[in-house]
């Protein structure tokens, strides 16, 4: 039985008006109700009713106590309700990271989704390169991480999810702008304006430096930044060229601010991963955050 029965009994004895109704309402005998309103007048050592030929009536310490009981339900009922969810985790807080590009042009509409089927879940969201998040998840700082490039440890799980392209990021006045590709080699007299190390892009970029037997020292590199958006703005200064994900500079291609050139490399196309802790595998709010990401397309993306 639950230890909580007997004041809803009373409640339920009470506003029935009738022990053999609220023992059809409560779907016990009428003996059981008549137990745990005795049970509740020992607990509390006073008669909580009066009772007559017509009936029950309450005493002054029923009616207190069922005005009490009242609030007593709807507490434990509460209670119940939240340590469900927390058990289900269907609220709670989610502890997301997400690297530069995909937070600022994919977690949108991830996010919007989620909250569709998922209302009562708060978000907290972190942004940092790739080597950020991948530390965050490790130390357990966060459930779940959004990364540009690959993590090499065995402890997390990486899932493709989206996927993606590294470019020349050059001003619409660039020679190179009528091109459809653009060899490695050919950005060696360029001045150069990079991620930093530890970025998804900065990695990509560099893989694929290195599938052509070049790396960055063979460029010439003005400038190195954690911030997509100032790398854009010098770009389209003039102040030099950049290589970054077609998904950082959509807004700026449609709008002609910008121009994007595909390289001519295997290495430039990529996956966006969601990337997890083995240990949180069966954790069902990664997973729902999971289900929804795989269910993003390119259209929703704008």
């Amino acid at each position: 039985m639950n230890p909580f029965e007997p004041w809803r009994t009373l409640v339920t004895v009470v506003d029935e008006k009738s022990v053999s109704k609220a023992a059809l309402k409560l779907r016990i005998s009428q003996p059981a109700v008549s137990q745990q309103l005795k049970q509740l007048e020992n607990l509390y050592r006073t008669p909580l009713f009066i009772r007559g030929h017509r009936g029950l009536s309450l005493t002054e310490a029923g009616r207190t106590l069922y005005e009490e009981a009242l609030q007593i339900i709807i507490h434990i009922d509460r209670s119940f309700e939240l340590v469900e969810n927390c058990s289900n985790r269907l609220a709670g807080t989610l502890a997301i990271g997400a690297s530069m590009t995909i937070a600022e042009y994919v977690v949108p509409s991830a996010l919007r989704r989620f909250r569709s089927v998922r209302p009562q879940v708060k978000v907290k969201l972190t942004t940092g390169n790739t080597d950020d998040i991948g530390r965050g998840i490790t130390d357990g700082d966060l459930l779940l991480g959004l990364v540009e490039a690959p993590l090499y440890d065995t402890r997390l799980i990486q899932e493709p999810f989206l996927t993606d392209e590294l470019g020349v990021v050059i001003p619409t006045w660039h020679s190179l702008r009528t091109r459809t590709s653009v060899a490695l080699t050919e950005l060696q007299n360029d001045r150069l304006l990079i991620r930093e190390s530890g970025s998804g892009t900065r990695s990509v970029f560099e893989a694929a430096l290195k599938m052509e037997g070049l790396d960055l020292r063979n460029f010439s590199i003005f400038l190195e930044t954690n911030n997509p958006q100032t790398l854009k703005s010098l770009v389209e200064s003039g102040y030099g060229i950049s290589i970054m994900s077609k998904w950082a500079v959509r807004k700026e291609l449609n709008m002609d601010q910008l121009a994007f050139v595909p390289i001519e490399s295997k290495a430039a196309a990529r996956n966006f991963s969601i990337v997890w802790h083995q240990s949180h595998s069966d954790d069902q709010l990664v997973q729902a955050f999971c289900e929804e990401l795989r269910q993003l397309n390119h259209a929703e993306l704008g």
